[in-house]
């Protein structure tokens, strides 16, 4: 399972904007094979930030929705016109814990030093000093808190202090592979090769 975490601040009313491209794009989205999981939400920690949160079955599946035309113009206007900042980071699933069943999945990778991020999916805010808190903006209390982690040992820790946190339903460790934004654009893939 492949993770994208797309952070988005839009320019001061543009936000609607977003959501009439997301509207317009839903269609497009149901023609594409291997979209696991789409939410998205709002930021508890800072004004006007939104995530959305997929996952795929693939990295073949993003390129395939990232290459789709309509999906482009959309993402060439948030690039151009209606955000003023974004950052995307794509990984895959290393660790999965489920509160049905307490011990983590094994995991499915060797630790990693590259930077991980734990997601933490609950019916309440999680708390902590590093968790970036978010609100589903479609689904009454539903969240998910990350945690950007050096390594996956670090990931792991951080899940550890978290278990039996009130509310915490699941959680999911990514090893991400590329992480870039609007000014930085060095992990971006390349729209040729999609």
């Amino acid at each position: 399972m492949y993770a994208v975490f797309f952070e988005m601040r839009p320019h001061p009313g543009h936000l609607d904007r977003y959501f009439e491209h997301v509207a317009r794009l839903q269609p497009v989205l149901k023609r594409h094979s291997g979209l696991a999981f789409l939410e998205r939400y709002g930021s508890l920690n800072g004004p006007d930030l939104i995530l959305s949160h997929q996952l795929w079955e693939s990295e073949a599946a993003i390129a395939d929705w990232r290459a789709d035309p309509e999906h482009q113009r959309s993402q060439t206007a948030g690039r151009q016109v209606h955000f003023a900042d974004y950052r995307i980071r794509v990984g895959a699933r290393v660790l999965h814990w489920h509160s049905d069943a307490p011990a983590p999945m094994a995991p499915v990778a060797a630790a990693s030093e590259a930077p991980h991020i734990l997601a933490l999916y609950g019916t309440q805010p999680m708390e902590g000093p590093d968790i970036a808190v978010f609100k589903s903006v479609s689904r009454n209390e539903r969240y998910i808190g990350l945690v950007t982690a050096h390594g996956r040992l670090g990931a792991e820790a951080s899940l550890s202090s978290q278990l039996g946190a009130q509310g915490l339903e699941e959680a999911a460790i990514y090893s991400i592979s590329r992480d870039y934004s609007r000014l930085d654009r060095a992990q971006a893939p390349n729209r040729t090769l999609a």
